[in-house]
């Protein structure tokens, strides 16, 4: 279900930046773009930095 997400969202970034840039506003894509791959990066630091403590709190170092 997630990678059907993930596609569709993909599917829909292609679509509004082709829009966009028929418009000559290319930038306001990238823009948009910038703030999906922040929220993307920023879930998949967050995940990583809660097992990291799930592990500390184990008694397993890395």
């Amino acid at each position: 279900m997630k990678q059907l997400f993930m596609f569709a969202a993909i599917m829909g970034i292609v679509i509004g930046t082709y829009i966009l840039y028929q418009k000559q506003l290319g930038a306001i894509a990238f823009f948009l773009l910038s703030f999906y791959f922040f929220s993307l990066a920023y879930s998949q630091l967050s995940e990583k930095t809660h097992d990291d403590n799930e592990e500390k709190e184990n008694g397993r170092e890395i």
